[in-house]
């Protein structure tokens, strides 16, 4: 494994073991750790990290923007500090509620290929591998993946679009904080557009988080204030990224599978596409790298052997016909 990545799950108020945060069920050999503001209860084979009272004092009095949604974006923050002064060139967030990966994307006719895992491949690994070798070959300073719920495969294999929960940061060129509220991440993309900076997707790689609507609702981690803010929770993007950013209430969920509850109503956030460009400096190292990555997840199609016997009628003497 590189010696230059670290790997960092966000969390915080989730106690409890791999249950309750599946990221952890993964097999990653990369260096990792947690960050988090809150870790009572944790049960936990990977170190955590708490972010101290000084970073806290700082980005309360530089950074905050609300009264119930800075935690996320100040533990992000924190994990962009840290790497950096630990030596690493590259960090990778995730989300602490990631339960499956797959790759997945278009054939002629419109046929999917996907082939998924759990936490019983090197399968997130190689997704870090690949979203850093995207930093390394492109002038982007951000790469991430897609999630599964909110789009079928397509043909693309790179573009330039949001990405959330499971993300590459080039530390030589990425913004030091995250802010926005509940947008965190938005608003990092967002401001590194301002910078000239792309962040880009590798779209057949995706991921799938627990929902927050299925089966008993989900109000753990930062997911109780999302209810209570509603439209709220975008105020402050729409005041600073207003000609971008909206939001509003929908009364379904977001997503291929929408669920609907009468009397319910779910956020949905509006955001206006565009684009800074990318520099793509070895499209070829890319290329290659995704080839292997496609060889090692393509599901095996063993050798077939048919053997087909002719029936032969014979008279009553015994003679072929």
């Amino acid at each position: 494994m590189r010696n230059d990545v670290l790997v960092v799950e966000i969390s915080g108020k989730r106690p409890g073991g791999s249950d309750k945060r599946p990221t952890e069920k993964f097999t990653i050999r990369h260096d990792h750790l947690i960050i988090s503001n809150n870790a009572d209860g944790y049960i936990t084979e990977w170190p955590i990290v708490m972010v101290p009272d000084d970073f806290k004092e700082d980005y309360i009095s530089r950074y905050k923007t609300s009264e119930s949604a800075w935690y996320a974006p100040m533990n992000r923050s924190y994990a962009i500090k840290y790497a950096r002064e630990k030596g690493y060139k590259y960090l990778v967030q995730l989300d602490d509620n990631i339960y499956r990966l797959e790759i997945a994307y278009l054939l002629k006719g419109r046929i999917a290929k996907r082939y998924r895992a759990t936490s019983s491949t090197d399968m997130m690994d190689d997704f870090i591998e690949m979203l850093v070798c995207v930093l390394e070959n492109t002038d982007a300073g951000m790469a991430g993946c897609g999630l599964s719920g909110v789009a079928i495969p397509d043909k693309t294999f790179m573009s330039e679009r949001y990405v959330y929960s499971l993300f590459a940061l080039d530390l030589s060129v990425c913004p030091d904080c995250f802010q926005g509220d509940f947008e965190d991440d938005i608003e990092y993309r967002l401001k590194l557009g301002q910078m000239g900076v792309p962040a880009v997707q590798v779209a057949p790689l995706r991921y799938t988080k627990t929902s927050q609507f299925s089966g008993k609702k989900d109000e753990s981690g930062n997911r109780a204030a999302y209810t209570k803010a509603g439209t709220a929770r975008g105020e402050h993007m729409r005041v600073l990224y207003g000609d971008k950013y909206s939001c509003g209430l929908r009364s379904k969920t977001a997503g291929i599978r929408c669920e609907k509850k009468a009397g319910t109503s779910y956020f949905q956030h509006r955001l206006i596409p565009w684009k800074v460009g990318v520099k793509v400096r070895d499209r070829g190292a890319i290329e290659e790298k995704f080839t292997w990555l496609l060889a090692k997840y393509a599901k095996k199609t063993p050798d077939k052997y048919v053997i087909k016997e002719k029936k032969v009628k014979k008279d009553a003497h015994g003679q072929t016909t």
